[in-house]
């Protein structure tokens, strides 16, 4: 068990492309309220795979290189809001599971808490959802730690 009042905690944080910022500020308060000394800011982007330490598509057909600028524009962003925050933060991009390797990090950083956030309404969302499972959910299920999930009913843009 961690003990988050010792102040060399660290906090995980689970963000993906076109999520609202309400994830990354909410992860903001609690490592201020609990003097985490790391915000660790990490997209498992689960159409990769990691070969040889390389980040690689799924799909060998799709050569496609756009998740390294959704990667980027990520990372600026969430680091961005952190840094105003008054934060100490890092980005990582991790390729897998969501829900796995976001665990597997927290372990590895000995974190005293992951943060998610809900997913988007609609029916892609859903579908998704259904096939891959709630990482939120996931998580709770599966971890010694706290999860956090912040909730974003009407938080996602149309």
């Amino acid at each position: 068990m961690h003990d988050a009042s010792a102040g060399s905690s660290s906090i995980v944080v689970g963000v993906i492309p076109g999520q609202p910022d309400r994830v990354v500020e909410e992860a903001c308060r609690m490592a201020g309220s609990m003097s985490a000394s790391m915000l660790y800011l990490v997209y498992v982007n689960s159409t990769l795979t990691e070969e040889n330490g390389h980040m690689v598509p799924l799909d060998s057909d799709s050569m496609s290189e756009t998740w390294r600028d959704d990667s980027a524009r990520l990372s600026e962003h969430v680091l961005g809001i952190a840094q105003d925050a008054g934060v100490t933060a890092q980005y990582q991009l991790l390729a897998g599971d969501p829900a796995k390797e976001l665990a597997k990090f927290a372990h590895s950083h000995n974190a005293s808490m992951i943060v998610v956030g809900t997913r988007e309404r609609g029916a892609l969302a859903a579908l998704q959802e259904w096939a891959n499972g709630s990482v939120s959910l996931r998580l709770s299920h599966t971890q010694s730690i706290a999860v956090l999930t912040v909730p974003l009913a009407d938080q996602y843009k149309s």
